[in-house]
């Protein structure tokens, strides 16, 4: 949870500086990524909720995918 939330500021500090979207898109996968830890942490349920926990982190590979096609279209 710690790496992924690092990873994330670090992305969210280059989105500022440089205003990519790309780096944008990457922060939140990654801050995504973190929240998804956290709930593990918490909750502890059937394999019903872990199943929806999982939907959390497929968001995120969506978001990376959809942030690299982004950006080698241009």
């Amino acid at each position: 949870m710690m790496g992924a939330s690092a990873i994330g500021i670090f992305f969210l500090k280059f989105w500022k500086k440089t205003g990519d979207r790309f780096f944008a898109m990457f922060a939140s996968a990654f801050l995504l990524l973190a929240v998804e830890r956290l709930f593990f942490l918490f909750i502890q349920a059937e394999n019903e909720v872990h199943t929806w926990i999982f939907v959390i982190r497929l968001m995120a590979f969506v978001i990376i995918s959809a942030a690299v096609v982004d950006k080698n279209r241009q």
